[in-house]
């Protein structure tokens, strides 16, 4: 089993290298990492069987190492930390294991052998819910965070960024990015996004249209308010949401 440690401490990756070397059967640590930057690098470059990855890192939290990866969803995210506020939103959202500093040697044998017992069943691959839960936490989005956007054609990652405007089709939705004429459609509501994406300043204009603040070009005020959006549609804003829309322009 291959395995990459992410951790802001070199004694914390010294101690946790030698309990490793403790367990069967034996892992091999394929790489280090001590910052989001560094562990991003890393993992874009080689896919370990399992990371095991410090929460509190120099320059983020580990969260957002998982929300900007290319690779993620082929391997398995342990955390490792001392702080235990975050194991409830770890869990809940498809983190493998989550072990308290020190790492207790038992507790990280069994660890490994859930991993194992994973692995043989289902190939290490995670499952889509999994995979999207993570990353899509809401305090991952931000200018250059992913989100995973689930399509008959497969799973895409997408950055937010990129993200033009949603529109209401139904139970699905239909989103609009920079790099393609042709919308993506979504089985998620234009609620789910709106919940999601707020913190990303995506303000909802209308019942059936969300947009992306950073590609609103114009307001005008005729014909009961449209905006125009970078990619040159214009959209309608209802007057119910025309408040909230001239509080996020101000």
């Amino acid at each position: 089993m291959k395995a990459v440690i992410i951790d802001d401490e070199k004694q914390a990756i010294a101690s946790l290298k030698m309990e490793l070397e403790e367990v069967r059967p034996k892992v091999k640590i394929v790489g280090t990492a001590n910052s989001v930057k560094t562990g991003l690098e890393l993992l874009n470059s080689i896919t370990p069987d399992v990371v095991f990855l410090d929460i509190r890192l120099k320059d983020g939290l580990g969260f957002d190492v998982l929300a900007n990866l290319n690779n993620f969803g082929k391997f398995r995210v342990v955390f490792t930390t001392a702080y235990d506020q975050y194991a409830l939103k770890a869990f809940k959202h498809g983190v493998f294991d989550y072990l308290l500093k020190p790492v207790d040697q038992e507790d990280l044998q069994e660890t490994i052998n859930r991993l194992l017992a994973d692995k043989k069943k289902n190939d290490f691959l995670m499952p889509e819910e999994q995979m999207d839960h993570i990353i899509n936490l809401p305090s991952n989005i931000s200018a250059g965070a992913k989100i995973a956007l689930n399509t008959t054609e497969g799973i895409f990652l997408k950055k937010v960024e990129d993200i033009v405007h949603i529109q209401a089709y139904g139970n699905y939705t239909k989103l609009y990015l920079i790099d393609s004429e042709n919308p993506m459609v979504i089985s998620k509501t234009l609620k789910d996004f709106e919940e999601l994406l707020k913190p990303a300043k995506f303000i909802r204009i209308h019942s059936s249209h969300l947009i992306n603040m950073i590609h609103l070009e114009s307001f005008h005020s005729k014909g009961g308010g449209f905006v125009k959006m970078s990619s040159g549609v214009s959209l309608p804003v209802s007057e119910r949401k025309k408040s909230n829309l001239m509080a996020a322009i101000k």
